[in-house]
């Protein structure tokens, strides 16, 4: 369903109800915030910037320009995104599709001058969102790699879109975008899905089964017994039963353990402030390093909301803020990190360490570093 800014009829998601009206200047559809579907959405927060001619023309090297028409698809829910667009004329819509009830929210809509995209961009995470454009315009579009360098290395840029990035998945955190997990309180992995959901900052949202009047008759829809619970719903129609923590990372793009890779020349156990760190040591010396974390980056730093005493920050830094900054770094110089990596043993073979993971899968390395923290 393609949705335009014309005058017919049209639903259009408001808060957890549905509207049908006619769209137009005097009487039309408007967001949860009471926004004309109409109007750009306004940058209250800093999350949705509007770019200078400079900055443009800075992303235009390397990017193309290309014409869209009304109802075009940029970016797709449930799909990784290889590039970073943004608005040169005409506007385009920001639509969450995960609703139980299977409608479309318009979130924002964005005009000439503004960016897409958030944090999964630079992650290489899947998109939480779908971009659709809701009129024709023209858009410059630029490989994400190529993004994932400036911000690496323009510091006004990466500040910008950095910054923007973690207030969007905020947001989409907020409204409850994203995946849905259905589980009773009571369950262990119930509370471990939503611990990994929350570490990594994944948009998703929470149903009770033992509070949430909906969860029966979403489970019944499904085919799902409540004893088989919990459960994850991609997009409204992909059921995960009781997943692992790595099952849930593939589905989103996380990396996790995968076949065996040659030794490395570095395993780091820990992705907290310390295991960062020493990645970006390690790798930045052309070490081929790998970091192995079990559950998220950033470590108990990542859960604060303002640091204060963290070198090199005197003014504060969000935890949040200062993993990705730190997960960015490491990246930058070709650590690979790792989520849903839990070490449960350490040996040595033919001169070589030898790390054995839950999954049953071993990484050898000729040195390791132990930043198990807190």
């Amino acid at each position: 369903m393609a949705i335009r800014s014309s005058s017919r009829w049209n639903p259009v998601k408001i808060g957890v109800g549905v509207m049908s009206t006619r769209i137009s200047s005097e009487d039309a559809p408007r967001l949860g915030d009471g926004q004309l579907v109409d109007d750009e959405t306004p940058d209250a927060v800093g999350a949705f910037p509007r770019l200078t001619d400079a900055q443009v023309a800075t992303l235009e090297t390397g990017g193309t320009r290309r014409s869209v028409h009304a109802g075009e698809v940029l970016i797709r829910a449930g799909t990784r995104s290889s590039d970073f667009f943004v608005v040169l004329s005409g506007k385009v819509a920001i639509i969450d599709e995960g609703a139980e009830d299977g409608e479309r929210r318009i979130l924002r809509l964005h005009g000439p001058g503004r960016f897409l995209g958030e944090l999964g961009l630079l992650d290489g995470q899947v998109a939480f969102f779908t971009a659709e454009a809701i009129e024709d315009g023209e858009v410059l579009v630029v490989p994400a790699e190529r993004v994932r360098e400036l911000v690496a290395h323009d510091l006004v840029l990466s500040d910008l879109i950095l910054r923007a990035y973690l207030v969007r998945r905020h947001l989409l955190i907020g409204l409850g975008s994203g995946f849905r997990i259905i589980g009773s309180c009571y369950s262990p992995d119930t509370l471990r899905l939503r611990e990994f959901a929350m570490r990594n900052r994944l948009p998703h949202k929470w149903i009770d089964l033992e509070q949430d009047e909906r969860a029966e008759q979403l489970l019944q829809s499904l085919g799902v017994a409540p004893e088989d619970t919990p459960v994850v719903i991609w997009h409204g129609e992909k059921v995960l039963r009781n997943p692992t923590n790595a099952e849930l990372a593939r589905i989103v793009g996380l990396p996790v353990p995968d076949a065996a890779h040659d030794v490395c020349d570095l395993v780091v156990v820990g992705a907290g402030p310390a295991g960062l760190a020493a990645s970006v040591y390690g790798s930045s010396d052309g070490l081929n390093t790998v970091t192995l974390e079990s559950i998220a980056a950033g470590g108990q730093a990542s859960t604060s909301s303002r640091i204060e005493n963290y070198l090199g920050f005197p003014a504060g830094i969000s935890g949040a803020e200062l993993a990705e900054r730190a997960v960015i770094q490491a990246g930058k110089f070709g650590t690979r990190l790792l989520v849903s990596a839990e070490v449960t043993g350490l040996g040595s073979e033919g001169g070589h360490h030898v790390l054995q993971l839950a999954d049953g899968g071993e990484i050898r390395a000729r040195a390791v570093v132990l930043a198990t923290g807190a």
